[in-house]
């Protein structure tokens, strides 16, 4: 494999020894290889703290995922409380596992997931993602929250409910069989059900890959590796028991 690589990694969810695997199986070169994170590094997985701590000390690049969101925001409403004893926090609160994961987070890990952006370009035509695009809305204006969620687009290409995608109402359809770029687009977030990567070809000289291959669940952790778009993966050693009901935020 040749020096000055890009490797864009999916969902790693707190599946730390899974990260180093593939990390050693892409022959990852500290100072030669860039490395971009989708997002998602934190929750439900082993040690996700220790995923953020692994993914900083490589000097690593990272979208913002709308698991990293939510740690920001439950933060930042815990803050307000600790100055205002009449303040409640408006979340639902951590269970224990994630709260004990998110009281682990100290400032300075807070203040690197506060300075993720929501978008990285790639080069070569390509962009990084957590989520998606909404169709026909230039990469530069994307509305940010969406961007950390977007799973589908009506017939309109307006953003659509996971419910009403997962229900298959009609003109309902993936945002990444809409979006018409000019940039591709490699993401995350929308778990490809323990299978390999997702590719939607829209339009021509457009490529939507689609990351998360469920490694959290028993699939795969994966990585697309840049320009040659050469795919890298290693098994989960992590199942958990079924994949969790999204939150309303989530």
């Amino acid at each position: 494999m040749s020096a000055g690589r890009t490797l864009v990694v999916g969902d790693v969810h707190g599946c730390l020894g899974e990260l180093d695997e593939l990390l050693v199986t892409a022959e990852f070169r500290r100072g030669d290889d860039r490395v971009v994170f989708l997002g998602d590094l934190l929750d439900r997985g082993p040690d996700p703290v220790g995923v953020l701590r692994r993914v900083r000390e490589l000097g690593a690049e990272c979208v913002l995922g709308n698991h990293e969101e939510k740690h920001l925001r439950y933060a930042a409403h815990e803050a307000r409380r600790r100055g205002d004893r009449a303040y409640r926090n408006p979340m639902r609160p951590f269970d224990p596992k994630r709260a004990a994961e998110h009281a682990a987070l100290t400032g300075d890990d807070l203040g690197w997931l506060a300075g993720l952006p929501r978008s990285i370009s790639l080069g070569g035509g390509w962009m990084a993602v957590h989520a998606g695009f909404v169709p026909n809305v230039p990469a530069s204006r994307q509305p940010p929250d969406v961007v950390i969620r977007l799973r589908y687009v009506d017939a309109a290409g307006k953003p659509a409910t996971r419910e009403r995608g997962e229900a298959g109402e009609p003109g309902i359809r993936r945002w990444a069989e809409a979006w018409t770029g000019p940039q591709s687009v490699v993401y995350e977030h929308h778990a490809q059900a323990e299978a390999g990567p997702r590719l939607d070809m829209p339009a021509p000289g457009v490529r939507c890959v689609g990351l998360d291959t469920g490694c959290v669940y028993g699939g795969f952790l994966t990585a697309l590796v840049l320009p040659s778009e050469e795919l890298v993966q290693v098994p989960s050693r992590t199942r958990l028991a079924r994949q969790p009901e999204p939150e309303p935020d989530e």
